[in-house]
């Protein structure tokens, strides 16, 4: 039986100055030695090392002694490196989806022309040698084909570097990994192997849990949160019912049921937009405060200001305060929507290559621009792993623009979807419905042109009125 990643926290009791300095100190040079990495090895230079990392990258710098140069511990550098890799091979599998997306609606190519750059996207040993320019003899099921294999390999070069995503790069030093050698639990603390040799710090945790697994660990002001991924079981709802959801500002969730799930999010997506912007202007203020101290060489002053009005410690704790609470809230959601509806199967928009922005008044663009709604799609993907609920996504053109009853553009007013035909309905259950029909559409793809898409939607209605 397939099983499903569970991330839980345990949380530690308040830690010595010494203590929390150490694990900075190890969190700082874990993240200097994965930035490290992600400079060293996203580039094409190293996709045909991403298969087997261990094999390519580390036994290489075991044997030839190159990994004496780190900082980090045996045990840590080599769980950075597994980590890292996981994430280059993460962002080219992105930038090789983003270039199938955009090889089906370049209608310059054939199908010949897609089967050829679908094949080397799928061999990372072909892909690595055609980026590279490194000759290579043609696969056998494509001699016989006339292609322009010139034409064809620039352009994957071409598509791959206006689509491959930027070197990772994290600020982040309060986040590290230990595998099982590297801590034990012990009267009720978790003790982890710090930079200091033959050094553990002892850190008390508010539960007796124990765990056998690489566990994150994440610093917050003077504690601890140890994440801890189990292993668990898929439940089954035995649902029976096929919904269409439209992910909104207004709800968390529409239904195709014409149910409506979240409705606080845009609530609490202004309250801390309006209070991150109040104190951010605030400090704004200060910092100019704090530059012209300095210039004037005015270093008390300056010190002063740094000290008690630009400090990180309360503005990040009540940041991280407010997320958890939101993320909290998401995530009760979209357990209401689960246990209420029900669903089989759950389709939904693919809105990786759209600009969900566009959807909303600009008013509100701002608030979508934080980690929400990747959070909202991350958390949906996996509750229907966890209740064993398949998810499918479809072409988002126009869902929010037809009428879901006669299929005629219409107008949003706000909430509502206005229909010369049909009348006023709930903007965001029109779209959800219109998602659900959109599944089996056989003339739009998840891959059609948002241009062909309309075509075809004023075709139909055309024919119909006709």
């Amino acid at each position: 039986m397939s099983t499903v990643i569970k991330n839980i926290k345990q949380y530690s009791l308040p830690l010595s100055e010494d203590a929390i300095k150490d694990l900075i100190y190890l969190a700082t040079e874990y993240r200097n030695f994965k930035n490290y990495l992600y400079s060293r090895f996203s580039g094409i230079k190293s996709i045909h090392l991403l298969k087997n990392p261990r094999k390519n990258v580390r036994d290489k710098w075991i044997k030839s002694g190159e990994r004496k140069k780190f900082k980090l511990p045996a045990r840590y550098w080599k769980i950075a490196l597994d980590e890292v890799f996981s994430d280059i091979r993460g962002n080219w599998t992105s930038t090789k989806k983003k270039i199938k997306y955009a090889i089906t609606r370049n209608d310059n190519l054939t199908r010949e022309d897609i089967h050829y750059i679908r094949y080397i996207l799928s061999s990372d040993e072909l892909y690595y040698k055609t980026l590279n320019q490194i000759e290579f003899d043609i696969p056998d099921k494509f001699k016989e084909i006339k292609l322009n294999f010139k034409y064809l390999n620039n352009l994957i070069r071409r598509y791959t570097r206006k689509y491959k995503n930027k070197i990772p790069y994290t600020k982040k030093n309060n986040i590290f990994s230990v595998d099982t050698g590297l801590y034990r639990y012990e009267n009720g603390n978790i003790k982890i192997t710090t930079l200091n040799k033959g050094k553990r710090v002892s850190i008390p945790l508010k539960d007796s849990n124990k765990y056998k697994t690489t566990l994150k660990i994440k610093i917050v002001d003077d504690r601890i949160e140890v994440h801890v991924p189990l292993k668990i079981s898929p439940k089954d709802l035995n649902g029976d019912i096929v919904v269409g959801i439209d992910k909104g500002i207004n709800h968390i969730i529409a239904t195709s049921t014409e149910n409506l799930y979240g409705g606080r999010l845009n609530e609490y997506l202004t309250d801390e937009t309006e209070r991150l912007n109040y104190i951010n202007s605030n400090r704004n203020r200060f910092y100019a405060m704090y530059k012209t101290a300095l210039e004037n060489n005015d270093v008390k002053k300056a010190e002063n200001i740094l000290n008690n009005n630009l400090g990180k410690k309360k503005y990040n704790h009540r940041k991280n305060r407010n997320d958890e609470k939101m993320k909290s809230y998401i995530n009760h959601s979209i357990n209401e929507f689960i246990l209420k509806e029900k669903p089989k199967e759950i389709v939904m928009e693919d809105l990786t290559f759209a600009n969900w922005n566009s959807k909303f008044p600009k008013n509100i663009k701002r608030k979508l621009s934080r980690w929400t709604k990747g959070y909202i799609r991350e958390r949906i993907e996996y509750k229907c792993e966890l209740y064993n609920i398949k998810y499918t996504y479809i072409n988002p053109a126009y869902t929010s623009k037809v009428c879901s009853i006669c299929s005629s553009f219409g107008k949003r007013n706000g909430a509502s979807f206005i229909c010369s035909n049909c009348g006023e309905t709930h903007a965001d259950t029109n779209a959800a419905k219109n998602i659900l029909s959109r599944k089996d559409d056989k003339e739009i793809s998840l891959y059609t042109k948002y241009t062909k898409v309309k075509m075809i939607l004023e075709s139909r209605i055309s024919n119909h009125n006709s």
